[in-house]
């Protein structure tokens, strides 16, 4: 299976010109966070015996993009004269260790030296993450399952299935409350990332699954962090993976990173739209949605104004980048026009799921 990783992402992109103490202390300071906030090793148990499956993935998959059998030697094994031969296999997070943290040696490539690194650091954030929210769709799915079996309270059997249902739920509500307490140091680690990244210096920064370049630290702050994390629920996937594309394409000066954002910016309108129940079948065009925010019946969820707005953004910008120009100029954006396409396609989601 392709693993989209950082090292990839920006190969031709050169952030690091040498290796620094402020990157070591980096690299050291994300092991820690991996091996003691999301996959804890245990004092009391080996460690192949606990998040072994986590661990095993982050190697196997890192292996693979890399295109190696493993990331540092897995047996160890050593003889003299004086005593018999000795050997073993080291645990996958031995391994990871060795590899994330070994010597930085003159003449290697400071670039790729630390982009491959940052790569174990984003699979092992985003792992983390899809375990959170695999546990929460399980918890959903069986407290659904629970609620189904509940009988008319009025039967007689109430009682007793209730009695024998009584395990379960307390079961499930200690799952939950599990899952919080996961969910909020997987968050906490998250923040202290971007912090490390701050202060060794490095413009990087990890959201939802990604660590990306960062650029603008005001509209870090007040655009792009928020946005981030209203989108976190499932249901704003596809705006997600547009926008995530976007910020790609923007950072490596690929193609029409604008009309990824309008696309973002497209889903999380008509995913409100529906919500809403404004959506009335008819609909064939981002326009059609708009005026659904509009219409009072609907509680005016936008003004004439902001309408007018969001329409000029499909139509000056979203639909000439996504048809073909045929015998006229292509169409192109500098990247000032392109970041700002980006951050207002980040504002407006931002503001309408705020109105929700």
């Amino acid at each position: 299976m392709l693993t989209d990783i950082f090292a990839y992402r920006y190969a031709d992109r050169p952030i690091w010109t040498e290796f620094r103490e402020t990157d070591r202390v980096l690299l050291v300071q994300g092991f820690q966070l991996v091996s003691e906030q999301l996959f804890p090793l245990s004092k009391d148990i080996p460690p192949d015996l606990t998040n072994k499956d986590s661990w095993f993935r982050l190697h196997s998959g890192l292996c693979r993009e890399l295109g190696l059998e493993s990331l540092s030697p897995v047996r160890w094994g050593f003889e003299d004269s004086k005593h018999p031969a000795e050997w073993g296999l080291r645990s996958s997070t031995q391994v990871c260790k060795t590899w994330l943290l070994e010597e930085f040696k003159p003449g290697q490539n400071a670039d790729m030296f630390m982009k491959e690194r940052i790569s174990f650091l984003e699979l092992a954030f985003r792992d983390c993450k899809q375990l959170i929210l695999a546990a929460e769709i399980s918890h959903k799915s069986r407290l659904e399952s629970f609620n189904k079996k509940t009988v008319d309270p009025k039967n007689n059997l109430f009682l007793l299935m209730e009695a024998l249902n009584a395990p379960i739920s307390v079961e499930l509500d200690l799952l939950k409350i599990e899952i919080g307490i996961k969910n909020t140091a997987f968050i906490a680690a998250c923040d202290e990332l971007n912090v490390r990244f701050q202060r060794a210096k490095v413009p990087l920064n990890y959201r939802n699954g990604f660590i990306q370049i960062e650029t603008d630290s005001l509209v870090q702050d007040q655009i792009t962090a928020p946005f981030w994390k209203l989108i976190g629920d499932p249901k704003w996937k596809n705006v997600e993976i547009d926008m995530l594309e976007a910020v790609d394409r923007s950072e490596n000066s690929k193609r029409d990173p604008a009309f990824y954002a309008a696309k973002a910016l497209e889903s999380a309108i008509k995913i409100i739209s529906d919500e809403q129940g404004w959506t009335i079948g008819k609909e064939s065009g981002a326009g059609h949605y708009i005026d659904n925010f509009r219409k009072r019946a609907n509680g005016s969820f936008v003004a004439e104004w902001e309408a007018a707005a969001l329409r000029h953004i499909f139509s000056s910008l979203r639909n000439p980048l996504g048809h073909g120009p045929g015998g006229e100029p292509m169409p192109v954006l500098t990247q000032q026009q392109t970041d700002w396409t980006i951050e207002a396609a980040m504002s407006w989601i931002k503001s309408l799921i705020g109105r929700l």
